[in-house]
């Protein structure tokens, strides 16, 4: 899911010979010859995770501004100029965040499916908007974000996380006082995974990392509020339509599998 990615980064707008393209990858995974045509600086470690890899790659990005996306996204044309522009237009804000949008160019109807139900799940507000430790719409994404380089003389990606590390360094911000914004002009796509049981996969580290989230940063949940998402789940599926759908089956096993995680890390404690 690369090369799609890289497509997009070198078909946009922006002067591309005014930026730097950094490549971060594990020493086992093989990167596509289609790969080579770009102008991008690779480097390759033995990583444990994504946030491990972007950490170490911000000692080696040069920019002032630091854009992050992963393989499987394909940012809009104006991607790049949009966020050196709104760092412009405001130069108060740290760090900016954008939605992302179901990708129906590429992918198995799986993974088309899934990317629908992510976007539709995360309610992406339609304005520009401070993100809010009280609430996790207009959170910054791992696909889509973009921070001043200044930023992290101070903070990091927590490598404890394996996807979460996006959800964490904006709320470790807010408590900075640094100042976010979500902007709706800053877009991508996704392709999400191709098997279903790498989607369950993903959604039961999600599930986990939700509770790791919420202990870390708000109060402790009673009992009733851990029963809010599975309860949730079912009367969601269980509301009268014509049919049941491939989608509403989809979404039900994810969040089925999301919930498995949460009671993993609850029943841990």
């Amino acid at each position: 899911m690369l090369f799609p990615t890289m497509k997009s980064i070198f078909q946009n707008e922006f002067p591309i010979e005014e930026s730097e393209i950094v490549l971060l990858h594990n020493d086992n995974v093989q990167i596509s010859r289609n790969v080579d045509k770009f102008r991008v600086r690779k480097y390759s470690g033995a990583f444990m995770n994504q946030a491990q890899a972007l950490n170490w790659g911000l000692e080696k990005a040069r920019g002032e501004i630091i854009c992050i996306t992963k393989p499987g996204c394909i940012v809009d044309s104006n991607w790049l100029a949009e966020i050196n522009e709104f760092f412009k237009r405001h130069s108060d804000v740290d760090g900016i965040g954008g939605p992302v949008f179901p990708c129906w160019e590429y992918g198995t109807e799986i993974q088309k499916l899934a990317s629908q139900i992510f976007h539709e799940e995360q309610g992406f507000p339609n304005s520009i908007v401070t993100p809010s430790l009280n609430d996790f719409r207009g959170l910054f994404h791992a696909t889509n974000i973009a921070f001043r380089r200044e930023v992290f003389e101070s903070v990091r990606f927590d490598e404890t996380f394996c996807y979460d590390y996006d959800f964490d360094i904006c709320f470790k911000m807010m408590q900075m006082k640094r100042s976010l914004a979500y902007n709706p002009a800053m877009k991508v796509q996704y392709i999400f995974p191709s098997s279903l049981s790498s989607l369950l996969k993903r959604y039961y580290t999600w599930g986990r990392e939700n509770v790791i989230l919420q202990k870390k940063y708000f109060s402790s949940m009673g009992f009733k509020e851990h029963l809010y998402q599975p309860y949730n789940t079912i009367r969601s599926f269980l509301q009268p339509s014509s049919f049941i759908s491939r989608k509403k089956l989809l979404t039900l096993v994810q969040h089925i599998a999301f919930n498995f995680g949460r009671m993993s890390i609850i029943t841990a404690a």
